[in-house]
């Protein structure tokens, strides 16, 4: 099994590759009978074409003024913007209430993996989804957290999240990172999550602790990661040009299960 060694918020910590049964053909989790239950991660490979990828990529970037260029093949970063991010008139917060966004997030794809993870036909969509992109740029990665500690459901087994990259992703590109088995040990990382709902930026530190170690999945463009709102993930450190951009969606077995608090647009300071 492969090891990688990443950077978080400055910090080295060590990865390792995701078990072969946590990925899985979008074909074939269509056309297998229901799983028993969801847990952990699951990595559905092929699921969008490369074309909707790269036009969702190309649409969003070609909003900003100068701060990202086209070389014909990939869009590379090259200066900072002056608009925070996801706040008033940046093209984020504009970008997840357009048309040709929420098309693709409320596509019938998506719908259906929702239904068959969830195992319920009233599987159904949170309106506030998140927009994200890191580069070499970036001043800060996303530290480690569990998504119940934002996305408020009275059965965590309920809801889930989809993670999607929307052009490159690895280690070289920055993605997401999960740690082993944490949707397993549910009691003891409780006692660690912060007054600000992380648990920490120091991603060595915490497998140590808990003697567990990171799994960086393998994804490619068209694949969605999706995973439980138990497991613990983080982002790490980028140092490329060509920006890692994706959105999180929260789906829930039936609006029973939604957090109200999440009805609404996202916004880069709604604090949630």
């Amino acid at each position: 099994m492969k090891q990688y060694n990443l950077k978080a918020s400055g910090k080295s910590f060590e990865a390792i590759d995701v078990p072969s049964e946590c990925y899985i053909e979008f074909g074939d989790l269509l056309a297998s009978k229901p799983l028993n239950s969801f847990e952990g991660i699951l990595i559905v490979k092929n699921v969008f074409s490369h074309e909707i990828i790269d036009s969702l990529r190309s649409q969003y970037f070609s909003m900003f003024e100068g701060d990202y260029e086209y070389d014909g093949s990939e869009w590379t970063h090259v200066r900072s913007s002056k608009l925070s991010h996801g706040i008033g008139s940046h093209p984020a917060n504009i970008f997840v209430r357009s048309e040709v966004f929420c098309n693709f997030i409320e596509s019938i794809i998506l719908k259906k993996l929702a239904a068959v993870l969830l195992r319920s036909e009233q599987s159904v969509l949170s309106p506030r989804a998140i927009l994200r992109s890191f580069s070499h740029l970036s001043s800060r990665c996303t530290l480690a957290h569990r998504d119940r500690d934002y996305f408020r459901t009275s059965d965590n087994s309920k809801a889930l999240t989809a993670w999607i990259p929307l052009g490159p992703a690895d280690s070289h590109h920055g993605q997401l990172v999960y740690l082993k088995d944490s949707h397993k040990n549910i009691s003891t990382i409780t006692k660690l999550v912060r007054d600000d709902r992380t648990i920490a930026s120091d991603l060595k530190d915490l497998a140590d602790r808990l003697e567990t170690t990171w799994y960086l999945p393998k994804v490619s463009k068209g694949d969605i990661v999706f995973h439980c709102l138990n497991v613990v993930h983080a982002s790490f450190d980028t140092n490329n040009i060509i920006p890692r951009l994706s959105c999180d969606l929260r789906f829930a077995s039936s609006t029973e299960y939604l957090d109200p608090k999440w009805s609404n647009y996202w916004r880069g300071d709604d604090g949630l």
